[in-house]
């Protein structure tokens, strides 16, 4: 695994850990974020090699200068998409111009933005994409309805790559659940929380032995595969 690795949501502590573990064999780091200073911090505590990083700062919302970025960048041998938020579900009810921007954010611009990337992409069948989606995405909750609509299409959206591009290249789906990030403020037993370097880990086996779709834990995937089952008039009653 080597070459030039592009990393949308660069700032977050998931793409942070994922960096030591490839910086390597990275001959050059793409960096997409909204606040570089942590960044660079974080370059200089780890004592990386600043001249392998070139960071971007730029909202995701803003297509025209995300694309505009991206078009000078050759020979990308590995892709990872972790921006994203999660929004507020009633204000984006009411407002729509709120509703606009999650859809923007993380379903529309990804995949308008992850089709300009894949033409720069080398599909020689080691290259990777890796694009960290949510159970969110995998059955409708009220709680987080425009949010988990727009994971459930970038969930499919990376599907449909990975019948494309078949042997050519590795397309990863990454589920999480709770990722215990700064702001982390869920109640849930421990076996349903993952770190973000342990999620990080996870991420990098799965380009290294070529999975395909991953989660935070098993026990997510036992969640969401019983989830998956329940009839809908049972569901829609249910309050979580």
């Amino acid at each position: 695994m080597s070459g030039n690795i592009i990393i949308y949501g660069s700032s977050s502590l998931i793409s942070l850990e994922l960096i030591k573990i490839l910086d390597k064999d990275t001959s050059k780091f793409y960096l997409f974020c909204r606040n570089k200073n942590e960044i660079e911090k974080f370059i200089i505590n780890n004592n990386f090699d600043k001249n392998k990083f070139i960071i971007f700062e730029v909202d995701l919302i803003d297509l025209k200068k995300n694309l505009e970025l991206i078009n000078n960048i050759k020979n990308v041998t590995g892709l990872i998409w972790m921006a994203g938020f999660s929004g507020d579900s009633d204000k984006e009810l009411e407002d729509l111009e709120s509703a606009k921007a999650n859809i923007q954010i993380n379903l529309l611009n990804p995949i308008l933005i992850i089709n300009e990337i894949l033409k720069k992409i080398i599909k020689d069948g080691r290259s990777f994409l890796v694009i960290v989606t949510s159970v969110a995405g995998l059955r409708g909750r009220g709680k987080n309805l425009i949010y988990g609509s727009a994971k459930s299409g970038l969930i499919t959206y990376a599907s449909g790559l990975r019948q494309k591009f078949n042997k050519n290249l590795k397309v990863i789906t990454v589920i999480p659940g709770y990722i215990k990030t700064k702001n982390f403020n869920v109640i849930a037993p421990s076996f349903l929380i993952c770190t973000p370097a342990q999620l990080a880990i996870k991420i990098f086996k799965a380009i290294k032995h070529n999975k395909e779709i991953i989660y935070s834990s098993f026990i997510w995937k036992i969640i969401m595969f019983v989830l998956k089952f329940i009839p809908e008039k049972i569901f829609k009653k249910l309050k979580f």
